[in-house]
């Protein structure tokens, strides 16, 4: 028979009475023997122990941990999609501002575009001598040629936006004159109105 060595100090292993384990006596290590009498080495029963309610308490653990991680993954994917969807939400809301904000500012330049346009006859409107309403007459044919926007002028009860016939109702003035607008839905000057008084 040979001689057994602990294989954690290297000591001489005692066996015991029924030859079914062998015992350090330096540190204590057990081992289990084969019917044979060589060594397996294996754990020992306290080890094996440790070691199942260790794995089992794993499983155990493992089949409890399902669950939470379940929830996890769909507390996740909730967060997630709120995202998506609050970032869907504020892109349309930041569009919705946008549009506004662009109409509103195209509001403001198509008052300013009015403005400036009716600015040019604000102070036409009203009693005026010929010698005044002649630079209104010129005001007129100006803008025909340089605005989208055509004025007409009514003189005599006769309609007209040509400059020749403008020209010839400026030289043939005299006296005095009552001067009146006409609107378009816009809000923009479109009739000029000259009676005589």
């Amino acid at each position: 028979m040979k001689e057994l060595k602990c294989s954690h100090c290297g000591s001489t292993l005692v066996i015991d009475e029924n030859k079914e384990y062998a015992k350090c006596d330096y540190c204590g290590s057990k081992y289990k023997l084969k019917d044979d009498l060589n060594v397996n080495i294996n754990l020992d029963d306290t080890m094996k122990e440790v070691i199942n309610t260790g794995l089992g308490a794993f499983k155990n653990t493992s089949r409890f941990m399902v669950v939470p991680i379940i929830l996890f993954v769909i507390f996740f994917i909730a967060i997630v999609m709120f995202g998506i969807f609050s970032s869907i939400d504020s892109k349309n809301e930041f569009d919705d501002n946008r549009n506004k904000i662009e109409e509103s500012i195209k509001s403001q330049q198509d008052s300013a575009l009015k403005e400036r346009f009716n600015f040019q006859f604000s102070g036409d409107n009203g009693t005026k001598n010929a010698f005044f309403l002649r630079d209104t007459l010129d005001t007129i044919v100006e803008s025909n040629k340089t605005n989208e926007r055509i004025v007409t002028l009514v003189f005599d009860g006769k309609e007209t936006t040509d400059e020749k016939e403008i020209i010839d109702i400026k030289h043939s003035l005299d006296g005095d004159y009552e001067v009146s607008f006409t609107y378009d839905d816009d809000g923009y000057i479109s009739k000029i109105v000259v009676d005589k008084i």
